[in-house]
């Protein structure tokens, strides 16, 4: 767990470095809110198409093979980013890195690997928190060395983290007992698929995994311009705000949330997770201020924390361990696809909102967005674990 904690951290740390600038590296190469829409979206398209067959894989093959694999694409991903100088590889270069998006629920498949049910949060927590606190540490380094070096230094930077991630990988992460297994005894099939699809339980999940995935995309793609707009905030001010999100994000997956399972069940911590999400997402849209930013940024960092903690660990139980890195897979893509729609929404919600005078609407849509997944989850709890 240790050293896939490192590889989740690293990962994530190269992935971040660059969410700081992306808006104003995509302005000054000539994109527009619309552009910048599909730009988030072209990356998310590819984790799409990718995400679920990669992790798929996983399951035959091996997590620590397909997890190498992917840190040598996502390394080379961000040599193009660094080098763009026209908007099409700008393109190119997070079209690339979308279809390495599969790390993430191959090594929560990793985590099902190697603990009992019991554990399964808890540990799924602090892998989650291993990624928050790469996510501010990459927000900090992503905001300031932009400020200073121009947006090159901070690309490469995150290339050279996931070659030398790919390394440490390859040298020190064991493969877990369960798919170490034959390829020809194990790996998800279709049967496997249509065992996962025809539970209800884990078609709620999914559903509630998409509209909450959607929901705070709509709060990842206007936040900046929305920080730009009213508070008159650059990249070195948004970083900062996703530094503070990511704080509040990791002590809650990582201390929190593990002493709140002892007395909680998983679906009612994901309703708690769904009703600070809203309430976060609601004060922003009607209380543009620095300090309801401050506060209700907090809150809604605690909703995310638990959501996407809970969900992945209510997944992970309903399913086999044959088809855990290809549910997991599953989810990500219907996250990945709520990521390739919501930008472009969402960019186009802000500039209506911002010509109609109101400027929040984005976050009020996303907000109305969240509660609609309360009415699934309360029809979870009679099959809650």
């Amino acid at each position: 767990m240790s050293v896939l904690l490192s590889v989740v951290f690293l990962d994530n740390l190269g992935y971040s470095i660059v969410f700081p600038y992306l808006y104003f590296y995509a302005t000054m190469l000539g994109a527009d809110a619309f552009t910048y829409g599909l730009l988030l979206s072209s990356y998310s398209l590819m984790s799409f198409l990718f995400t679920s067959a990669i992790a798929r894989l996983s399951d035959k093959y091996g997590r620590k093979r397909i997890l190498v694999f992917a840190l040598l694409v996502s390394g080379t991903s961000y040599v193009i980013f660094g080098i763009a100088n026209v908007l099409w590889l700008l393109f190119l270069g997070r079209m690339i890195a979308g279809t390495t998006a599969a790390t993430v629920p191959v090594a929560q498949a990793y985590v099902a690997d190697v603990t009992t049910e019991k554990q399964r949060l808890k540990y799924l927590g602090w892998t989650g928190a291993a990624g928050g606190l790469a996510f501010i540490v990459g927000q900090a380094i992503g905001g300031v060395l932009s400020n200073i070096f121009g947006f090159a230094v901070p690309s490469f930077l995150a290339a050279a983290l996931a070659f030398a991630n790919l390394v440490s990988a390859f040298f020190f992460l064991s493969e877990p007992r369960h798919s170490s297994v034959a390829p020809e005894k194990r790996g998800f099939t279709l049967t496997n698929l249509r065992e996962v699809l025809s539970s209800r339980v884990v078609k709620l999940l999914f559903a509630v995994y998409f509209m909450f995935f959607l929901s705070f995309v709509f709060l990842q793609t206007v936040m900046p311009q929305w920080l730009q707009s009213l508070l008159g905030y650059g990249s070195l001010e948004t970083g900062y705000l996703f530094v503070y999100i990511g704080i509040v994000s990791v002590l809650t997956q990582a201390l929190v949330l593990p002493r709140l399972a002892r007395r909680l069940s998983n679906t009612m911590l994901a309703l708690y997770g769904v009703v600070l999400l809203s309430v976060g997402l609601l004060a922003l849209g009607t209380l543009p201020n620095l300090v309801a930013l401050v506060f209700f940024g907090a809150v809604l960092a605690v909703g995310f924390a638990f959501l996407i903690t809970t969900l992945s660990t209510l997944i992970s139980l309903r399913t086999s361990n044959e088809a855990q890195g290809g549910s997991l897979g599953i989810a990500w893509s219907l996250g990945a696809l709520a990521q390739t729609i919501g930008p472009t929404l969402a960019a186009s919600l802000f500039a209506f909102g911002v010509g109609a005078g109101f400027a929040g609407l984005a976050f009020i849509v996303a907000a109305v967005l969240t509660l609609f997944t309360i009415p699934l989850l309360i029809s979870l709890r009679k099959n809650d674990g």
